[in-house]
Formats: C-alpha cells, structure tokens, sequence
C-alpha cells in the first residue's frame, strides 16, 4: 500500500508570522492536530497541538503574542507519496510522531499522512477481509 491512497490531501497551512493563538484556532477549526509553515511549496516548518501547549501555554506565554516562528519544528521528517506505508509507519514509531507531511517528487507538500489515516485504512482492510471470510466459510 502506498502512502497517497491513504494519506490526507486536505493540508492546513499558516504563514510563520502568525500567533500561537491564531494556528491553534486554524486547527480547531479544521479539526487537525498539524499545520505546516509552508513557502513556494515547500515546507519550512510545522506546529503541532501538543507544542502550542508544551512550548507556549505550559510556559506561560501568552499565545496571541508568540509568533509560530518562535518555537516551529524545523528539522522535518517528510516521505514521498509513492512510499510504502509499512515503511513510514516504522519510521513514525522510531521517530516518535504522529504524523508526517507527504512530499511528491518535486519536493512540493501533496498531503500528511498520520497515524490515525493509516488506522482508518488497515480497519477497511480489516473489514473486508472479516467480510470474505464469512463468505467463504457458509
């Protein structure tokens, strides 16, 4: 299985001269735990959920002053569309995340893959296997 038929194509993205405060609501809104920081395609950043809490309110900043910039992960762990998922799912364990932007050959954002996209399709394919079975044992 591929990383693009499973992954999420809807990205949210922000401008890195944006709040905390805005990101987080940019998130809620899109019902997305991620949003990438990104410039002529290509990603210069992402903030998570988890480090607007950590790295802003846990320290008593206040989130409409801090600039994403202040405190975005730079040091990105990206995969190709064209990867496969087993693949990417050890490299998420390994690397301790939960989600992964998805670039194409270009290098340019195509979509995240989380651990939550690849839950939902290996349920599928759960399913349809259970589904089979059944089938076959009447």
């Amino acid at each position: 299985m591929r990383i693009k038929d499973v992954m999420t194509k809807n990205i949210i993205t922000v401008d890195g001269k944006e709040t905390a405060a805005k990101a987080a609501k940019q998130m809620k809104d899109a019902n997305v735990g991620m949003v990438m920081i990104v410039e002529n395609g290509e990603i210069k950043g992402l903030i998570t959920d988890r480090a607007i809490v950590t790295k802003v309110v846990a320290e008593g900043k206040d989130p409409s002053k801090v600039s994403i910039r202040e405190f975005m992960s730079k040091d990105i762990i990206t995969c190709k569309e064209d990867s496969d998922v087993m693949d990417v799912i050890k490299t998420l364990g390994e690397s301790r995340i939960r989600r992964v932007p998805v670039i194409n050959e270009s290098n340019k954002v195509v979509g995240v893959l989380s651990i939550a996209d690849v839950a939902q399709e290996m349920k599928g394919c759960m399913d349809s296997l259970f589904d089979e079975l059944s089938k076959a044992a009447r």
